[in-house]
């Protein structure tokens, strides 16, 4: 229980203020210390453990019905994707307090599992492969790219996020050589784009991200 001095704006739990020593209110205040705070933890992991319940809730649902009716079409998959990126969408992207490079980051991967699922559910056209996921790449890496543009203080921060999704840029051209796309175009440009990025962080980077981005790659 604290008592609030509205004097110093501070909550202490004796009935003398410490620093101005009046006699505080005989009530005792609503507020703990940090209780704002607490309160949106509590709140944010409830929330969090709830869209979790409900999205087990779904998928289960979801594959029983399928098992039941009609095994011979997964129609569940067309619940499985969506579910699953909207659950780390809202318990990562939204409510986490994690790192907006590893947001991007995990928003591309899980964007991109759930495009391929519902890509394999509705024949295996590939045109997740051929088309969405390099697009995917090649956006992601033009969002974290303007990010440490805009806020070179931080590029610390973000080094290591745009390195990888340098890396993820050549992915596409290994799905083409591995033959899982026959689409070269969207492939070779996100490569080339990721190539391009390469070289301008090396070129118009200070000494000390030049000596960063050259120990990551090893050069």
């Amino acid at each position: 229980m604290q008592h609030y001095c509205s004097n110093c704006k501070t909550y202490t739990k004796q009935q003398y203020c410490p620093l101005c020593k009046n006699q505080l209110s005989q009530e005792a205040g609503d507020n703990e210390y940090y209780p704002v705070y607490e309160t949106r933890v509590k709140r944010r992991r409830f929330v969090q453990r709830l869209v979790l319940f409900i999205a087990i809730f779904a998928i289960s649902t979801s594959l029983l019905i399928n098992l039941l009716t009609n095994s011979d079409s997964w129609w569940f998959l067309y619940v499985l994707g969506p579910t699953l990126y909207a659950l780390l969408t809202i318990n990562h992207t939204i409510l986490s307090r994690a790192h907006t490079g590893s947001k991007v980051i995990l928003q591309v991967i899980a964007l991109s599992v759930t495009l391929f699922i519902l890509d394999a559910a509705s024949g295996n056209s590939r045109w997740s492969i051929h088309y969405v996921i390099p697009f995917l790449v090649t956006l992601a890496t033009l969002f974290v790219t303007i990010i440490v543009l805009r806020k070179p203080m931080k590029w610390r921060e973000y080094i290591g996020y745009l390195t990888t999704m340098v890396v993820l840029g050549f992915l596409p051209v290994l799905l083409f050589l591995s033959s899982w796309s026959t689409v070269l175009w969207p492939s070779a440009a996100t490569a080339l784009y990721a190539l391009l990025t390469l070289i301008g962080m090396i070129l118009f980077s200070e000494k000390t991200m030049k000596n960063e981005i050259v120990r990551r790659f090893h050069f």
